[in-house]
C-alpha cells in the first residue's frame, strides 16, 4: 500500500522547506509586535504551514522564536565580521567589531527589536546566555583570544573577559536602542567613545 496522500507527499513528513517558511513567517511577526502579541495562528496563517508541521520543527512557540534570534544573529555576525576581517590586527578587529555592532543598534531594527529589546526578556537569562555562548560572545571570545595571543593586551582570562566586553557592549546598545529615535545617533556616539576607552584601557 503506498504511503502517499493524493498530492503525492509521503504521509506524516512536513513539507520541503516548512522549517525555513516557519523561521521567515514568525521573523516578519515578531518584527512587528511582541512576542506575546504574536499568536501561533498568526505564524501558521503567514507561513502557509500546518500546525503539524510546526510541532514537528518547534515544539513551542518559544523554541520558533528562539530559531529565529539564532538566524537573526548569525546575519549580524556576518555583517560585523566583514568590518572585523578589515582590521590589521586582532585587537583593531576587536574594536571594529564593538564599532560595527553600536552602528547596527542605532540602525538595524531587527537587531534593536528581536536581538536586543525581546531576547533576554523571552528566552530569560540562561536561555539567553546559552544561546549567545555559541554567537556573539564566540566572536569576542576568539578575537579577545587571539589579541592576548599576540601580545596586544595582558593576559588575562579570555573567558571572563570575552564575558565583561560582550556585556558592556550589550548594555551600550541597549542605551542606543531605547532612545527616542531622534537621539539614537547622539547615543551611539556616546557609548561608542565609551566602548572604545575600554577597550584602549585593556592595553595599558
Amino acid at each position: 500500500m503506498s504511503s502517499a496522500t493524493g498530492s503525492g507527499r509521503p504521509r506524516g513528513r512536513p513539507s520541503e522547506g516548512a522549517r525555513e517558511a516557519l523561521i521567515a513567517a514568525a521573523h516578519e511577526l515578531f518584527l512587528a509586535d511582541a512576542y506575546d502579541e504574536v499568536s501561533t495562528a498568526a505564524i501558521l496563517a503567514r507561513s502557509g504551514i500546518s500546525r503539524g508541521a510546526l510541532y514537528h520543527h518547534f515544539p513551542s512557540k518559544l523554541d520558533l522564536f528562539r530559531a529565529v534570534y539564532e538566524a537573526s544573529e548569525r546575519r549580524l555576525i556576518e555583517r560585523i565580521g566583514v568590518e572585523v576581517m578589515k582590521a590589521r590586527s586582532p585587537f583593531e578587529g576587536l574594536v571594529a567589531g564593538a564599532r560595527a555592532y553600536l552602528r547596527e543598534s542605532e540602525t538595524n531594527e531587527e537587531l534593536r527589536r528581536i536581538g536586543l529589546l525581546q531576547s533576554r526578556a523571552v528566552l530569560g537569562w540562561e536561555g539567553w546566555r546559552a544561546a549567545a555562548s555559541e554567537l556573539g560572545l564566540g566572536v569576542v571570545l576568539a578575537l579577545a583570544t587571539a589579541a592576548i595571543e599576540a601580545g596586544e593586551i595582558p593576559r588575562r582570562d579570555p573567558g571572563t573577559l570575552a564575558v565583561v566586553i560582550l556585556g558592556a557592549l550589550i548594555e551600550a546598545a541597549m542605551l542606543i536602542a531605547t532612545a527616542d529615535p531622534a537621539e539614537r545617533a547622539a547615543a551611539r556616539e556616546r557609548s561608542e567613545a565609551v566602548i572604545v576607552d575600554l577597550l584602549e584601557g585593556l592595553r595599558r
